[in-house]
C-alpha cells in the first residue's frame, strides 16, 4: 500500500472507533438516564433528540440532585426549548464549573457535547461525594476523592480474589471478575465466586449484570459485548461502579444506624431538665420582648409640644432601667442553650433542637426586633418633637400675616370706593391710568394671600392644636380678598368702555403713519435693468405686500370693535361726544387702505411683466447656446471603421435625439412666454417676436442635421452589417476549398466510397449555402444604390488593406504590372471630442511604412487564370472592386483559401 492509501486507512479506523466509542457511551448513558427517569415515567428513547427540548434533561436533574427547578416550557418552539436548557446549564454552573457547552448544542443535537454533558452530571452527582479514607484505623487519616477514592475503594473490596488485578477503569474489568467480585465481597450469599471461569468473559459480565439488576436493584446500563472488548471505555465503567459504591455504602450505613439509637436515648434523659429549664427562660423573655415591641411601635403620640417631651423623658427611663436586666436574662437564656450542646456532644449525640419559635436564633431575631423598634420609636419621637416645634413657628408667622393683609384689606376698599370722573379724553386717561396702577398693586398681592392660605393649609393638614381657630382667620381674610378682587374687577367694566375708545384712538394713529410710509414706497417707477435687479425689487415689494396686510387686518379689527361699541352702548357708545370723531377718523383710514392697496396691486403686476420678459432673454440666450452647440455635434460626418464602432456612434446620436425631444418641451414654453409678451403689447415686442423666429430657426438647422446624421448612421451599419456577412461567407468558403479542391480519390472501393458520400454532403453544403451568397449579392445592390444616393463609398468599409497605387475610387491599376505591389497602411480618422476646437496650420514630417507581403501556396491548383505549385511563394494580389459583383466575390474567395501569409 502507498503512503496515502495508509494514511486513508488510518483516518478511516480512527473516524471508526470514535463513532463506536460515541455509540458505546450513548447507550450506556441512555439507560443510566432512564434508571432514574423510570420513577417518574419518563424514558429517553434517543439521548442526542429527546433532550433537546429540555424537559427530561430538567426532571434527570430534579430526580438526582433533590432540587427543584421550577416548571419547564412547553418545549415546541426553539426558544422555548433554548429557554429549558439554558435553565438546566445554570442549575449546574452552580454546582460545577464547566464551559464550551451552549444551549444551541443541545438543541441543535450535538453528540459529543451532550455525552459531554452527561458525563459532568454523573461526575458532580454520582462520583464527586465519593470519599475514601487512605487509612481506615483512623477517622482523621488523608483522604482521597472522586474517581481516585472510587479506584482505591474497589482495589480494597477485591484484594485477594483470584483474576482480579483492579488498576485502572478500562481493561481491568473485562473478564468480569471483578464486578462478581465486588458484590461477593458485601453479598457472599448471592453468587459462588470460585464457580466462574475466569476465560468465559461474556458469562462472567453478564453473571455480574444480572445479579445486580434482579437481586440488588442495580440498573444493567453496560452491555457485555462494550466491556469485552481491548480497551473498553472509562467513563462507561466508572458510572456503572459508581453505581455499586453507592448502593453499598447505603447498606453499611442502615447497618450501623441501631447501635447511635440506644446511646442518644440515654443522653436525652439527663438533658431533659436542662431543656425545659431553658424553655421556659426563653418563652418568658419572647413575651417579654413581644409586649415591648408592640408599646414601642406605637405612634399615638400626643399632639402638643408638652406631651412629646414627657414620651422623651419615658423613652430614656426605658432605655436605662428596664432593659439592662433584660439584656442579662438572654446572657443566661444563650448559655443554658449552649450548656444543653455541649452536653449532648460530649456524648456524641445530636445537637438540641428547641421547639419552633425557641431557638437562640429567634431570641437574636426578636432582640434585634426589639432594638429595630427602640430605634424607630426614638426617631419617631425626635422627627415629632420636631414636626410640632415647626407648627408652633408656623401658628405665630400665620398670625402675624393675617393681621398685616387685613389692614392692607382695609386701605384698598377705601380706595375703590371713590367716584369716577370721566367727562372728557383727558379725564378718562388719567382715570385709566390710575386704575391701572391700582390693579396692579391689587394684583402683585395675589402671592401673598396665596402664601397665606397655604400657611393655613399646612397647619390644618399638620393637625396643628388650635387648627379649627387658623381655618376660620382664614376664611375670613379670603372672603375679604376675593371682594376687593369682585370691586376691582366692576371697577374695570365700568372704565373699559373709555379705554377702548382711547386704544382705538391710539391705534388709527399708528396704522395711518404706517400706511404713508409703505404708500411712498410703492409709488416707485424704478422696474430693474435685468432680471436679478427685477427680482431683488420683487422680494422688497413682497415684504411691503406683507407689511400691508398686516395693516389690513389690523384695520379690519378696528372696524370690528367700533361695532362692537355701537351695539353696547353705554359711556363709549355713539352717545358720547367722542364717537361722531372717531367715526370721521376710521372712514378716512380705510378709504387710503383701499387707495395704497391698489397702488401696491399695480407696481405687482409691472414688476411680474419685468421679471416675464428678463427671464425670456436669458432663456432664449441659452437655448440658443445649446442649439449652436448640438448642430455642431450633429453635422459630424464620421460612421466609424467598423460595427461596433458604428453602434457606439448610433447609441450616442440616439442619446442626442432624446436630449432634443426633451429640450423641445422647454422651448416652446419660452416661446409661448414671448407669444403672451407681444399679445400683452410689451415695449420691446419686436425685439420679443425677433428672437423667436431665431431660436425656431435654429431649432429647424438642428432638427434637419439630426435626421440626415440618423440616415447616414443608419446606412453606415447596413453597409458594415454586409462586410461582417460577406467575411463569415469568405471564411466558409475558405474551409471547404480545400476539400473541393482534393486530388485524393481513393485507394480501393471503399475509401473512394466514403469520399464520394463526403463530396455528395459537402455539395449540399454548397447548395445550401448559395440562398447566403444570393442574399449577399443582393443586398449589395441595393447598397450600391444607397452609397450613391448618399455618397458613400462601399470600399470605406472593407476590412482588405488598399493597394499602392490604387485609385481614389477604389479601382485596381490599368496597368496590371504582376511585380512586388506595397501596402499601403492607411489611418483611420476618428472623432474626438473636445471643449474648445481651434483651427491652426502645422507642418509636420510624415514617415510611411511600406510592406510587401508574399503568400504560400497551400496545396497545388489550376483554374480560373492562375496555376501554382504547393509552397510556391507569390505577392500578395487580391482583387479589389468598384462595383461588386458575384464572380469577383468568388475570385477573392478562392485566392484567400489557397494562399497563407508566407
Amino acid at each position: 500500500m502507498s503512503n496515502l492509501e495508509t494514511q486513508n486507512f488510518e483516518k478511516g479506523r480512527i473516524k471508526a472507533l470514535q463513532d463506536e466509542r460515541v455509540y458505546i457511551q450513548k447507550k450506556t448513558f441512555t439507560k443510566w438516564a432512564n434508571a432514574f427517569l423510570e420513577k417518574v415515567r419518563m424514558e429517553i428513547r434517543d439521548l442526542f433528540s429527546d433532550l433537546a427540548d429540555g424537559k427530561m434533561l430538567m426532571k434527570l436533574l430534579e430526580i438526582i440532585s433533590g432540587e427543584n427547578l421550577g416548571r419547564p416550557n412547553k418545549g415546541v418552539l426553539r426558544v422555548q426549548k433554548v429557554e429549558n436548557v439554558n435553565r438546566c446549564l445554570k442549575f449546574l454552573a452552580t454546582k460545577v464549573y464547566f464551559e464550551n457547552i451552549g444551549a444551541e448544542d443541545i438543541v441543535d443535537g450535538n453528540p459529543r457535547l451532550i455525552l459531554g454533558l452527561i458525563w459532568t452530571i454523573i461526575l458532580r452527582f454520582q462520583i464527586q461525594e465519593i470519599t475514601i479514607d487512605l487509612d481506615e484505623d483512623e477517622e482523621d487519616g488523608e483522604r482521597k476523592s472522586a474517581k481516585d477514592a472510587l479506584l482505591l475503594w474497589c482495589q480494597r473490596k477485591t484484594a485477594g480474589y483470584p483474576g482480579v488485578n483492579i488498576t485502572n477503569f478500562s481493561n481491568s474489568w473485562r473478564n468480569g471478575l471483578g464486578f462478581n467480585a465486588l458484590i461477593h465481597a458485601h453479598r457472599p450469599d448471592l453468587l459462588d465466586y470460585n464457580r466462574l471461569d475466569p476465560n468465559d468473559h461474556i458469562g462472567n459480565l453478564n453473571h455480574a449484570f444480572d445479579v445486580a439488576d434482579q437481586q440488588l436493584g442495580i440498573p444493567k446500563i453496560l452491555d457485555a459485548e462494550d466491556v469485552d472488548v481491548n480497551r473498553p471505555d472509562e467513563k462507561i465503567i466508572v458510572t456503572y461502579v459508581a453505581s455499586y459504591y453507592h448502593y453499598f455504602a447505603k447498606m453499611k450505613t442502615e447497618m450501623t444506624g441501631g447501635k447511635r439509637i440506644a446511646k442518644i436515648v440515654g443522653m436525652m434523659r439527663d438533658v431533659e431538665k436542662m431543656e425545659d429549664d431553658y424553655e421556659k427562660l426563653t418563652s418568658d423573655l419572647l413575651q417579654w420582648i413581644r409586649n415591648k415591641i408592640k408599646a414601642l411601635n406605637n405612634r399615638d403620640f400626643p399632639n402638643s409640644l408638652e406631651g412629646i417631651q414627657k414620651e422623651l423623658i419615658m423613652f430614656k427611663e426605658y432605655m436605662t432601667a428596664e432593659k439592662p436586666p433584660k439584656y442579662r436574662e438572654r446572657g443566661n437564656v444563650e448559655v443554658q442553650y449552649f450548656n444543653i450542646q455541649a452536653r449532648l456532644k460530649a456524648n456524641g449525640q445530636k445537637g438540641y433542637v428547641p421547639p419552633e419559635g425557641m431557638l437562640v436564633h429567634d431570641i437574636e431575631t426578636a432582640w434585634l426586633q426589639l432594638e429595630k423598634s427602640e430605634h424607630g420609636r426614638e426617631v419617631a419621637l425626635k422627627d415629632e418633637l420636631v414636626r410640632q416645634e415647626r407648627l408652633e413657628q408656623l401658628a405665630r408667622r400665620f398670625s402675624r400675616k393675617a393681621a398685616i393683609r387685613e389692614s392692607w384689606l382695609s386701605d384698598m376698599e377705601q380706595i375703590l370706593e371713590e367716584n369716577i370722573v370721566c367727562n372728557n379724553a383727558a379725564q378718562t386717561e388719567a382715570a385709566v391710568k390710575k386704575h391701572e396702577a391700582i390693579s396692579a398693586e391689587i394684583l402683585a398681592r395675589k402671592d401673598r394671600f396665596r402664601a397665606l392660605n397655604s400657611l393655613a393649609s399646612e397647619l390644618v393638614q399638620g393637625n396643628y392644636r388650635a387648627k379649627d381657630k387658623v381655618k376660620q382667620k382664614d376664611q375670613e381674610v379670603m372672603v375679604r380678598w376675593k371682594r376687593l378682587l369682585d370691586k376691582l374687577d366692576a371697577r374695570k367694566s365700568s372704565l373699559s368702555g373709555f379705554n377702548d375708545l382711547m386704544s382705538m384712538f391710539r391705534e388709527i394713529e399708528s396704522i395711518t403713519e404706517e400706511l404713508a410710509e409703505v404708500e411712498t414706497k410703492v409709488k416707485a417707477d424704478d422696474c430693474g435693468k435685468h432680471l436679478q435687479a427685477t427680482e431683488d425689487l420683487l422680494q422688497q415689494h413682497a415684504l411691503l405686500e406683507s407689511q400691508l396686510a398686516a395693516l389690513t387686518r389690523r384695520v379690519r379689527k378696528l372696524n370690528r370693535n367700533q361695532a362692537k361699541l355701537i351695539q353696547d352702548g353705554g359711556k363709549g357708545g355713539p352717545g358720547h361726544r367722542e364717537a361722531k370723531h372717531l367715526d370721521n377718523k376710521l372712514a378716512d383710514l380705510n378709504k387710503n387702505l383701499e387707495r395704497v392697496q391698489a397702488v401696491s396691486n399695480a407696481r405687482r403686476a409691472n414688476l411680474d411683466t419685468a421679471v416675464r420678459y428678463y427671464q425670456f432673454l436669458v432663456d432664449t440666450e441659452q437655448e440658443e447656446r445649446w442649439a449652436a452647440e448640438k448642430l455642431e455635434e450633429a453635422k459630424l460626418t464620421s460612421v466609424g471603421k467598423d460595427l461596433d464602432a458604428g453602434l457606439k456612434l448610433l447609441k450616442k446620436h440616439e442619446a442626442l435625439e432624446a436630449e432634443m425631444q426633451g429640450r423641445w418641451r422647454r422651448c416652446e414654453q419660452i416661446c409661448g412666454v414671448g407669444q403672451d409678451l407681444v399679445n400683452q403689447g410689451h415695449p420691446a415686442r419686436g425685439e420679443i417676436g425677433a428672437r423667436i423666429k431665431s431660436l425656431m430657426d435654429r431649432w429647424k438647422q438642428l432638427q434637419d442635421a439630426a435626421a440626415t446624421r440618423r440616415t447616414r448612421l443608419e446606412d453606415a451599419l447596413e453597409a458594415q452589417q454586409y462586410y461582417a456577412d460577406a467575411n463569415e461567407a469568405e471564411s466558409w468558403m475558405k474551409e471547404k476549398m480545400p476539400l473541393v479542391c482534393s486530388d485524393d480519390y481513393g485507394k480501393d472501393k471503399a475509401t473512394a466510397q466514403a469520399l464520394l458520400s463526403r463530396h455528395n454532403r459537402l455539395d449540399q453544403d454548397i447548395r445550401a449555402f448559395k440562398v447566403e451568397i444570393k442574399r449577399l449579392e443582393e443586398l449589395s445592390v441595393l447598397m450600391t444604390k444607397a452609397a450613391s444616393e448618399h455618397n458613400i463609398s462601399p470600399a470605406k468599409f472593407l476590412s482588405v488593406p488598399v493597394e499602392n497605387g490604387s485609385a481614389d475610387n477604389g479601382e485596381p491599376r490599368a496597368d496590371g504590372d504582376d511585380k512586388d505591389e506595397e501596402e499601403e497602411v492607411v489611418e483611420v480618422p476618428r472623432e474626438v471630442e473636445v471643449e474648445e476646437i481651434v483651427e491652426r496650420e502645422m507642418m509636420q514630417d510624415v514617415v510611411e511604412t511600406r510592406k510587401i507581403p508574399q503568400v504560400r501556396a497551400m496545396y497545388p491548383y489550376k483554374g480560373q487564370g492562375m496555376a501554382v505549385e504547393k509552397g510556391e511563394l507569390e505577392n500578395f494580389r487580391p482583387i479589389f472592386l468598384k462595383q461588386i459583383d458575384q464572380s469577383a466575390l468568388h475570385r477573392n474567395v478562392l485566392y484567400l483559401s489557397i494562399f497563407t501569409i508566407a
